[in-house]
């Protein structure tokens, strides 16, 4: 059972901002009870009026901890970060605005992986994902518009935002309805949540794993669906992208060993940005693939793991998307050198 340490969230004087336009409490931690468990205190109430002044107060005060309680950070991204995107949308660049909703779903994970235990925090992402669809139909991006946007690294909840947008890009150019779209890249972002219950060693540890260690691994996929079903907010679709991402064509994924179109469609590509977000970031022994590197190497050596209808399509997205560019680059006076490097980009 979750103690009240689990919803409090450790902020300093960074935090505040004066263009927030509600208060909210700010607490520290006073001391441990018998059980040594932590009890906390309200430090101050914080309103934009105040700034300035608390600022200072928590700055001089460097021998204490200050604490938001999760309720006021679940409002705090909702009434603020969320509608300052949503208001750029009418007067920024739909690019701009992708890659600062990139940057607050990231946090948002982060939020549940790192910092606060309650799930609560993932609510959130919903409306982001709203603002993230706009920005694909508004601004009319391409497969690798978007990939340019993520950024790469080992991190799962880079990782979980990463495969919510290149599963989003791909439904987009696949003119699914905007439900579906939403739908799959809300599913993609919630995928992967079922590591939290995993050792962090064990996440991070490069190399082959240990069969105990593997077992861990094994069991993240139900986790993951077990936490998103407790919450009673989310589709069917979206659980199965949980509990199924790691299922293969041919019958021989975990946890379920479910073979070809037993397989949901959102888990068939849920699976192929899975991996495709895997290969194009860098690990400790490797650097990150190009995207067509990425495809190639799934096409020719994953044999059996990938719905292929969907993979050729995706590999077909990015080549027209790189034919168009070069194609752009030539007809506005461009080198030929000038096209090979637009087309090794993409």
């Amino acid at each position: 059972m979750d103690t009240i340490a689990h919803f409090y969230r450790e902020i300093n004087s960074g935090f505040l901002n004066k263009n927030c336009g509600q208060g909210f409490e700010i607490s520290y931690l006073a001391e441990y009870d018998e059980n040594d468990d932590p009890l906390f205190r309200k430090f101050v109430d914080y309103t934009p009026e105040n700034h300035e002044k608390i600022k200072k107060m928590m700055e001089a005060d460097d021998c204490m901890e200050f604490f938001i309680h999760e309720t006021d950070l679940i409002k705090y991204y909702k009434n603020f970060k969320i509608g300052d995107l949503q208001q750029a949308l009418e007067n920024e660049p739909p690019k701009k605005v992708l890659k600062d909703a990139y940057l607050v779903s990231e946090q948002v994970i982060k939020e549940y992986f790192e910092n606060i235990g309650s799930a609560r925090i993932l609510r959130t992402l919903e409306d982001l994902v709203k603002v993230i669809q706009e920005c694909m139909s508004r601004g009319e991006l391409e497969f690798i518009d978007v990939f340019q946007v993520t950024k790469k690294d080992y991190h799962t909840y880079t990782h979980c935002i990463n495969t919510g947008l290149y599963c989003m890009a791909l439904a987009n150019k696949l003119q699914m309805k905007p439900e579906a779209i939403r739908e799959i890249g809300l599913g993609g972002m919630l995928f992967d949540i079922g590591k939290k219950s995993i050792p962090y060693d064990i996440v991070m540890k490069e190399g082959e794993l240990e069969p105990q260690e593997f077992q861990f691994i094994r069991k993240h996929p139900s986790a993951g669906r077990k936490d998103l079903n407790d919450m009673k907010c989310y589709s069917e679709n979206i659980l199965k992208m949980a509990a199924e991402h790691h299922e293969k064509y041919d019958g021989t994924g975990y946890p379920f060993q479910l073979k070809g179109e037993k397989i949901s469609l959102y888990a068939r590509v849920c699976g192929i940005m899975d991996v495709f977000g895997a290969l194009t970031s860098p690990r400790a022994n490797r650097p990150g693939m190009t995207p067509f590197a990425a495809l190639t190497e799934m096409k020719n050596n994953m044999e059996g793991h990938f719905d292929m209808r969907i993979l050729v399509n995706f590999i077909k997205i990015l080549a027209d998307a790189a034919a168009a560019k070069v194609s752009a680059s030539r007809s506005s006076g461009g080198s030929q050198s000038s096209s090979k490097q637009a087309a090794a980009s993409a």
